[in-house]
């Protein structure tokens, strides 16, 4: 997988957009950025795509900036003039992929059935758009495309909200997934870009799914075990003996003397991704310690410890 894939994966939320008027370029970059999610696909269905790309570019030089709904090589051409980073286009047309890869620049082609499935891989690609994702039977219809075609990753667009994104993002065919739910036309055009700040922070929230998972308590007087019986009682759960202590239920993690995280203790903070919400906190200036980080059999980040305490506590990331 190419590095800006990578990132776009990271990122988990693509929006999808189409201005009408390049001076709201700017501004809605940064409501983008604040609200936390770095990236867009600005379309070519408005005349403003170009002059708008390039706009956003200087508001936000470290946006991750695509061009949408690319139709020609000639529109390949304005797109990666105006600084493109990847190129989405709506079918599957062999001329633009090839062109794509001719210039150097990564391309993801929509694709609605098998057919659009075998170009993609004839060209090498090893990540497509699925359009239109939901009026084509959504994940269950790209779950059975999978099947046959289980090298390729899919960005599905089309129908995606916040009530739906997550039922795609959970399962790990889906690379991201692109929406437009967070760019309001209405706010757009009153020049409310606080309120697309705001939804864009909402879809971010309800990506991650941040929350308290458990709290992690230093035991220093060997009473560990007793301690999390203790807990167990109180909270009506179980004790589970761990490699590192003891959990008096899933609320409380009893943490030996060798173990101990935290001055006083930790707290387990779950999310639906741990890459995507590492990405998050660092682009909110968050520091990690990269040496506490546990990844699954498959390479995906499951765990990580943030560098720095909030008041005395040690705070992991877990899936």
């Amino acid at each position: 997988m190419n590095d800006i894939c990578k990132k776009i994966h990271d990122i988990g939320i693509v929006p999808v957009i189409a201005l009408d008027s390049v001076e709201d370029a700017a501004p809605l970059a940064r409501a983008l950025c604040k609200g936390g999610l770095p990236v867009a696909e600005v379309t070519y269905r408005t005349a403003a795509a170009h002059d708008a790309m390039i706009e956003m570019r200087k508001a936000c030089p470290d946006m991750i900036i695509g061009a949408g709904t690319v139709l020609n090589r000639e529109q390949v051409d304005s797109a990666i003039d105006a600084g493109a980073e990847f190129i989405v286009s709506p079918g599957t047309n062999p001329d633009t992929i090839a062109y794509c890869q001719e210039k150097g620049i990564p391309i993801l082609p929509g694709t609605a059935n098998a057919a659009d499935l075998e170009i993609a891989m004839q060209f090498g690609l090893e990540v497509v758009k699925f359009f239109p994702a939901e009026p084509l039977g959504g994940l269950k219809m790209i779950k059975a495309l999978s099947a046959p075609y289980n090298k390729l990753k899919f960005m599905p667009t089309g129908g995606i909200k916040e009530s739906n994104v997550n039922d795609y993002l959970n399962d790990p065919v889906i690379l991201a997934c692109g929406g437009t739910w967070m760019i309001d036309k209405e706010a757009i055009k009153n020049k409310d870009f606080d309120r697309i700040e705001a939804l864009t922070r909402g879809a971010v929230n309800a990506m991650l799914g941040i929350r308290i998972k458990h709290i992690g308590v230093n035991e220093e007087n060997g009473n560990g075990l007793a301690l999390a019986k203790q807990f167990a009682a109180f909270f009506g759960g179980n004790v589970r003996e761990t490699s590192k202590g003891w959990f008096g239920s899933e609320l409380v993690e009893v943490m030996s003397e060798a173990k101990k995280k935290g001055t006083h203790g930790h707290i387990g903070v779950q999310t639906n991704n741990v890459d995507r919400a590492k990405r998050y906190y660092e682009s909110l200036g968050y520091k990690f310690d990269e040496s506490s980080a546990d990844y699954d059999d498959k390479g995906n980040l499951k765990l990580i410890y943030f560098a720095d305490e909030i008041g005395g506590f040690a705070i992991h990331l877990v899936k």
